[in-house]
């Protein structure tokens, strides 16, 4: 699962984003990068297709600035948990909440909850949409996993999810969505869909014991089997997002040519996303 910010890196920055300019590509075919610091590369973000951003870290000019290159900008959002650090977080009354989700410091929805259907499309999409947005990236949408034990309970979820997704759709004249897995749902929506990513194929980060680790081969096939299915099914975009120590270049170039060895666009990068990364070599 992707959450935004909680890791940042002080002596590393300038120098390793320095080096990883080189890595940028000169707009491959849909390379996409993904950014959610606050201080942002806007040059170098530009020579990429598409780019996923944190909204709220994201200036109304640098947003019209990746408009005027003809970028597609993708705002973050967490479908299915609210961080505690988002302003807004506070004003979400806590019995829509189902769980929570400590080590990322955040609470599950209970997305049966109309209330939240209602928050984030009539308030908080829409004023993204106002603002620029035409693209979405929907992450945390296999959170309720953690939460609802029986059969039941999760096909309530997942049903629940499907007509969100759909009222998503609807509500949003020409939207791109972008889904982090939500496997589940795409026989219902994957017709909605822009692209579909995925983390960890081939190297990790465990937020709970705070280390990146290569991900074990019986995890590795079960996540290539589920992405070559869906790309096979589908036919959209497969972006694979790996996190690697930043201060590894070489393994984070391996893990790229990997990646895309496999057909699947690349961005192996840190776990805060708040550093450039590697894209497609």
């Amino acid at each position: 699962m992707m959450k935004t910010s909680l890791l940042t890196y002080r002596s590393f920055i300038l120098f390793i984003n320095s080096m990883l300019l080189s890595c940028v590509p000169a707009h491959t075919d849909r390379s996409t990068a993904f950014f959610y610091g606050h201080s942002m590369p806007v040059e170098a973000l530009s020579q990429f297709k598409q780019v996923i951003v944190e909204p709220e870290n994201m200036s109304k000019e640098n947003l019209e600035y990746l408009n005027g290159k003809g970028v597609k900008v993708f705002a973050y959002i967490s479908v299915g948990e609210v961080n505690r650090t988002r302003s807004w977080y506070s004003g979400i009354p806590k019995h829509w909440f189902s769980g929570n989700h400590e080590a990322w410091g955040s609470d599950i929805v209970d997305l049966t909850n109309e209330g939240w259907h209602d928050f984030l499309v009539d308030q908080y999409m829409t004023l993204l949409w106002n603002q620029g947005y035409r693209g979405f990236f929907f992450d945390t949408l296999d959170s309720y996993h953690r939460t609802s034990v029986d059969f039941e309970d999760k096909l309530a979820q997942e049903r629940a999810l499907i007509t969100l997704i759909t009222r998503i759709h609807q509500r949003f004249h020409g939207v791109d969505l972008i889904f982090n897995r939500g496997f589940e749902i795409l026989p219902a929506v994957g017709q909605y869909v822009t692209a579909l990513a995925a983390e960890s194929l081939f190297q990790s980060w465990d937020q709970s014991k705070q280390e990146y680790a290569e991900v074990p081969e019986s995890d590795r096939k079960w996540l290539l089997n589920k992405l070559t299915e869906a790309k096979k099914r589908y036919k959209f975009q497969i972006i694979v997002i790996d996190y690697v120590d930043p201060a590894h270049n070489e393994l984070a170039q391996e893990t790229s040519r990997r990646i895309s060895e496999l057909g699947f666009t690349p961005w192996v990068a840190n776990p805060g996303l708040n550093m450039l990364g590697v894209g497609p070599l």
